[in-house]
């Protein structure tokens, strides 16, 4: 059922019995409020139209960005492509030369086996080669100039290369290279120092040692004897005068004793007769002391040299010397002793003995004749046979390989 609500009514007369200020009052009110909604709905009608506008706004700016960024997506997307497709022709590229550079490593591999081995033997034949050359010289230094300090150096320079080089094939030359330097180190070494300041004391000797005749360097001793004799005659005339006075001195007292005792003139002149031979002997004794004199030689020819011929000879013995001296340099003991015996048989026959240069000089010569210049050398055959064994011994190794492919 449906209830019906009626409206109260309103009495007209009632209503016309109110006063009217409150009917005023309420109509100015709910004008108030009237335009209060009104403005209200205005402002919220501009807030909702101004916010409409700035989301509008957004939305373009949001469309605009979406738009930009699809773009830059699309050049990315793109560019991704193409850094593909790049990656791609670079993993290819990368693929080929890692396939290259494996190749090139398996080559490398070989060539540089081969290069050892190659190298090796090269290393091995230069080494043998510079270790036969220094044997050989060391042979050469005492075989033919007996000189055991330059063998020595020779062998130590090579076993100081083999010890640097430190190869198992060489080790049977380095113990006979040591083993030949023990026994050089062992032999007596003539002290050449010495025996050369004897050799330079005898050409001192021989240069001031007189001859047997004049001579231009040093005067000889008949020179000297001449001097000698011409200071006696001067002594032994001064001796005459003397005695000449002593007879005069005497003579006057014979006279007068003569005289006074009734003697004759003629027994005064016997008494002058009697000192005629003694004076006349010492005349003739100082006329002859500077012209003869008496000396006994081996050889008469020695009296006669010239001047010219005694500086040649003298030249002679110097250049006689100084073979000797290279003779002891190359230790020929045979060539020595010939040299200075023909030093010792001149210094004999053309010099005056009595001189005490010559004298030393031949006591010298003789006491170097006696000194031995070369003692018996070793050789380094040891060395040199391991070394030739050394190289056989490569040869064959190097050669089986070859003989098996």
């Amino acid at each position: 059922m449906t209830e019906k609500i009626s409206a109260p009514s309103i009495d007209p007369v009632a209503a016309a019995s109110k006063p009217p200020r409150k009917r005023v009052a309420s109509q100015s009110w709910a004008t108030t409020l009237a335009m209060l909604f009104l403005m209200l709905a205005i402002a919220l009608g501009a807030a909702l139209w101004w916010q409409q506008k700035r989301f509008d706004q957004s939305i373009r700016e949001i469309a605009s960005q979406f738009q930009s960024q699809g773009a830059q997506l699309a050049d990315a997307k793109r560019d991704a492509r193409q850094a593909t497709a790049m990656v791609d022709s670079h993993a290819g590229r990368i693929a080929q030369l890692e396939r290259a550079v494996r190749e090139g490593e398996i080559q490398y591999s070989a060539l540089e086996q081969a290069w050892q081995t190659f190298n090796k033997g090269m290393d091995d034949a230069i080494l043998a080669s510079d270790v036969d050359r220094l044997l050989v010289l060391a042979s050469q230094q005492l075989k033919l100039a007996g000189n055991v300090n330059n063998a020595i150096v020779s062998l130590e320079t090579a076993l100081a290369m083999l010890v640097r080089a430190d190869r198992p094939a060489f080790s049977g030359v380095q113990r006979a290279i040591s083993m030949d330097l023990d026994v050089l180190r062992a032999v007596p070494v003539v002290d050449a120092t010495v025996i050369t300041a004897r050799l330079e004391s005898l050409l001192a000797l021989i240069s001031r040692a007189p001859l047997l005749v004049p001579d231009a360097v040093v005067p000889s001793s008949s020179t000297k004897a001449i001097s000698d004799a011409s200071h006696a005659r001067g002594a032994a005339t001064m001796a005459d005068n003397a005695s000449t006075r002593a007879v005069s001195a005497s003579s006057p007292q014979t006279i007068d004793s003569s005289s006074d005792s009734g003697q004759s003139w003629w027994r005064h002149s016997l008494s002058e007769i009697y000192t005629w031979p003694p004076r006349v002997v010492s005349f003739v004794r100082k006329e002859l002391a500077g012209v003869i004199q008496v000396q006994r030689v081996n050889d008469p020819s020695a009296l006669l040299i010239s001047a010219e011929q005694a500086a040649q000879l003298r030249a002679n013995l110097r250049s006689r010397v100084l073979t000797a001296q290279l003779a002891l340099m190359m230790n020929q003991q045979e060539i020595w002793r010939t040299e200075l015996a023909a030093i010792e048989q001149t210094l004999s026959s053309r010099f005056d003995p009595r001189s005490t240069d010559v004298a030393a000089a031949q006591r010298l010569v003789l006491e170097l004749i006696q000194t031995p210049v070369s003692v018996k050398l070793p050789d380094v055959s040891a060395s040199l046979a391991a070394l030739e064994s050394a190289r056989m011994t490569e040869k064959a190794a190097t050669s089986s390989p070859k003989a098996g492919e």
